[in-house]
């Protein structure tokens, strides 16, 4: 259980590995400089997501935890958490493997069970993170540091740090990332088209409190324009 739940947490730096990568994108005019954070998103995305394999797993040597992203995870193999969120597919496939996780979970003894507004919620008995498997089909994890992310059928991913910075992985290929104090960066990458028009962004809803888990920290409000 507590290795399938750590795989969940990758989505998280996954997810702001590649958003972050997107805030690099040069004038929408200069489309190949679009073109290159995308490719160069998918390379960060996964490198992001290694580290976060090696300290969810502190005691794994250096070459066990580069290994992870290739490796599978989780109690039956699951496969391991998408990192590329260029490919048209990330969406849907992040949603297989929440899925996976979670019937995992509920096969598992030591899988500590409770309820919430929205759902099911299955919790690693080390209180490190939880996740609720809502009553309209969508996953939500929660950490114990009130950072939590979001899937849905759909395929949108939306992952919330400690801090409040966001990042959105939408069907459409349109990435948004905020930061902590409000810049934001929006671009899609399969058209390479970049948009400043941050001040109609709408921010995600936060999810509903998780027992014992801190309160899910609300996403930041777009304030400005992350710098190029």
């Amino acid at each position: 259980m507590k290795k399938s739940m750590a795989v969940l947490s990758l989505s998280l730096a996954a997810t702001f590995g590649l958003a972050a990568c997107s805030s690099n994108a040069k004038a929408p005019a200069e489309s190949h400089s679009a073109s290159a954070s995308a490719s160069a998103s998918a390379n960060a995305s996964t490198s992001t997501a290694t580290s976060a394999s090696a300290s969810a797993n502190p005691n794994s040597s250096s070459s066990s935890a580069k290994e992870s992203g290739s490796q599978k995870g989780g109690l039956s193999g699951a496969s391991a958490i998408p990192t590329d969120a260029t490919d048209s597919s990330y969406g849907p496939k992040v949603y297989e493997h929440y899925k996976e996780i979670v019937e995992e979970a509920k096969k598992d003894y030591s899988t500590k069970r409770t309820t919430n507004t929205e759902g099911n919620v299955y919790a690693d008995p080390d209180g490190s993170i939880a996740v609720v498997e809502t009553q309209n089909g969508s996953y939500i994890s929660i950490e114990n540091d009130g950072s939590w992310v979001r899937v849905t059928p759909e395929g949108e991913v939306i992952a919330v740090t400690e801090k409040g910075g966001w990042a959105a992985v939408k069907p459409n290929g349109e990435i948004i990332n905020v930061d902590e104090n409000g810049a934001a960066s929006i671009m899609n990458v399969k058209t390479s088209e970049i948009s400043d028009d941050y001040q109609s962004v709408e921010v995600p809803k936060t999810p509903a409190p998780v027992g014992d888990f801190p309160a899910p920290k609300k996403p930041v409000k777009p304030t400005s324009l992350a710098a190029n």
